[in-house]
């Protein structure tokens, strides 16, 4: 007995001393939010100061918060301008408007509707990356002192994949999903089990709510806590919260997704869409959390004393999911796109770099969104070898397989790639610190050595972007460094200029190439026939086919959906394509100045690069 007493003394000495060692480590966080929010709104002034949103989803987010603010119900997330007069039904949540809307609606008194909007967009991306950098910072502290969570915070601000979601006028989902997952891995390190399976649980509903792309992550979470309650160990006050094999934070976690699931649901869809769809949180989801919530909490119950009756258990409880959500959805058995047609597909679909593997992507791009996780398993791996303690080795185990799931969903989804580069933030961190420490003393051709292999595990792309940067002064075309690097060429419309006489006009239907009609909609009052965005298909094959067909089939699809006047800008990627695939077709005419018949040419907007035409009939 004496023995337990001093051991579970000395325990509470170490987590005491950590604690000490890490007391300021939240002053660190905010320190390193103010030196990259100046840096960033430095580097991002010029796109701010033109509202030059970097992808067509966040012009369109701020399109749903002010319809919100506009008067538009709460559960009704239609954009009634695309696609009119029906309107496309998004699928969207709720929960990524409302920082927005609240942020605006309390500026709109103060600084008035424009500047309230503009100060919106700017602040709340960089709100979101102090939440992450916080729990960053917070997780670092549990295990290191207030130095290491300064360099984890620095990781993670470098990680380009990550820090893209959360710049200026990134006001679209894909950093909250970030935080929601940060969120969950401080859940897997918390000191209790049923607290921490808490977390995890509501932040995975969160992310699931915002997009359901974060399932795969919800599956490596729950798959991590279901290996500690079939491996499980002896737990000591003050250490990370592992049980002698407990399913406690399981049944806890999956319950949460349940309840929380259901709640946002409820919150933020009502009743009034109870249908299946694959592509967002639906009903027949809900149902699937309840019974894997139902079956852990069944397995704690009863306290199975043997790992293969558990594992059998945990095994029933998964094919029982399966075999419901395959009876109930079979249409989505290949994912959230597999409707979309193969036109679609071809012309949009496989053209967004995100959302395809990371081979897809420039060469730049690709080695940063698993290089950078790739360094951070390296990390770990290190890090599991010289920890003391065997509660340290599990955490960083299970640090480790989070970690690999997270960088093997980004491999295959590359916008997902941003939450591996968050989870592998803190070991990356605690790794470049040693190594830091240890050139310290090193003689200086091994310090400088050293300096570089720190500067290539923080930015791996950058022999990439170097030898880019290499091939661009020897063959100087901005193609050529694009295909390296992955920086996109600035486009020269201007559509501002465009919008103050767009809105000179009375509100029509615009046929637009897909890519310019969130800019267009976010600046003027006009409708365009569809935009990027999967659940107005129909429409966004019209405008592709129309694009791709002769002037004839141009005309009669431009008839039957009532446009009265087309714009292109020719210098971004898609009418490329077009052209491309179709070099005698409609939209290879257009540039070409062979307008059709049909059509008047109109210099709508002097200076503003963008091509306009009037349907005559």
């Amino acid at each position: 007995m004496a023995d337990i007493s001093l051991t579970l003394s000395q325990a509470d000495q170490r987590f005491a001393a950590q604690a000490k060692a890490a007391s300021g480590w939240r002053t660190r966080v905010v320190v390193m939010w103010l030196v990259l929010s100046v840096l960033l709104l430095i580097i991002d002034a010029p796109m701010i100061a033109a509202v030059r949103f970097g992808d067509p989803d966040d012009a369109l987010r701020l399109i749903e918060v002010r319809d919100l603010l506009g008067g538009q119900s709460w559960f009704d997330i239609h954009q009634y301008r695309i696609a009119a007069p029906a309107g496309v039904a998004m699928h969207w949540s709720r929960l990524v408007d409302m920082p927005l809307a609240g942020m605006i609606l309390v500026l709109r008194p103060l600084l008035g509707p424009a500047l309230a909007e503009m100060v919106a967009v700017v602040a709340i991306p960089l709100l979101t990356l102090l939440t992450a950098l916080t729990l960053v910072g917070r997780l670092t502290a549990k295990f290191f002192d207030t130095e290491t969570v300064g360099i984890a915070c620095l990781v993670t601000g470098i990680g380009g994949p990550l820090l893209f979601q959360m710049t200026p006028l990134r006001i679209d989902h894909h950093g909250w999903q970030v935080v929601m997952a940060l969120a969950a891995l401080n859940g897997l390190a918390a000191r209790d089990a049923l607290r921490g399976g808490l977390v995890i649980g509501a932040a995975m509903a969160a992310s699931l709510a915002i997009s359901i792309e974060g399932l795969p992550l919800t599956v490596v979470f729950l798959g991590v806590l279901a290996l500690r309650g079939l491996i499980g160990t002896a737990q000591l006050p003050g250490t990370i919260g592992y049980v002698t094999r407990s399913f406690t934070g399981l049944a806890a976690a999956s319950g949460a997704l349940a309840l929380a699931s259901a709640g946002i649901f409820l919150g933020t869809r009502g009743l009034g869409d109870l249908a299946t769809h694959c592509d967002q949180i639906s009903p027949i989801h809900v149902a699937l959390f309840a019974v894997v919530a139902l079956g852990t909490g069944a397995i704690v119950a009863r306290q199975p004393r043997h790992w293969p009756i558990a594992l059998g258990a945990l095994g029933v409880i998964g094919a029982a999911t399966l075999a419901l959500y395959m009876g109930v959805a079979p249409q989505c058995r290949g994912g959230a796109f597999v409707a979309l047609d193969p036109l679609v597909m071809k012309f949009w679909y496989e053209g967004v770099g995100e959302g395809m593997p990371f081979w897809h992507l420039p060469l730049a791009l690709a080695v940063e969104s698993i290089g950078v996780p790739i360094v951070g398993l390296i990390s770990i791996f290190v890090l599991w070898r010289s920890a003391k303690r065997p509660e340290e080795r599990l955490w960083w185990r299970d640090h480790a397989l989070v970690l690999t799931g997270a960088l093997l969903i980004g491999a295959m989804l590359s916008r997902a790639s941003a939450n591996a580069c968050g989870i592998a933030a803190m070991p990356t961190g605690a790794l470049i610190l040693r190594w830091i420490i240890a050139l310290r003393t090193a003689r200086p051709w091994r310090r400088v050595l050293g300096y570089c292999g720190i500067l290539l595990a923080l930015m791996p792309p950058l022999p990439v972007v170097a030898w880019g940067r290499v091939a661009a002064l020897m063959a100087p075309t901005q193609t050529a460094n694009a295909s390296y690097t992955g920086l996109p060429m600035v486009s020269r419309c201007q559509y501002g200029i465009a919008a103050r006489a767009l809105n000179a006009m009375p509100a029509t239907d615009l046929f637009l190439p897909l890519d310019i009609g969130p800019d267009i909609l976010v600046r003027t009052h006009q409708r365009v026939i569809a935009t990027g965005h999967h659940r107005g298909a129909a429409a966004m094959h019209d405008v592709i086919a129309a694009f791709l067909g002769t002037p004839d089939e141009a005309h009669a699809i431009i008839i039957r959906r009532h446009a009265t006047m087309i714009a292109v800008c020719p210098d971004i990627p898609e009418p490329s394509n077009y052209m491309h695939d179709a070099p005698n077709g409609f939209m290879a005419q257009l540039l070409h100045g062979k307008a059709p018949g049909w059509l008047e040419p109109v210099d709508l907007a002097p200076g503003s690069h963008i091509l306009f035409w009037r349907v005559k009939a």
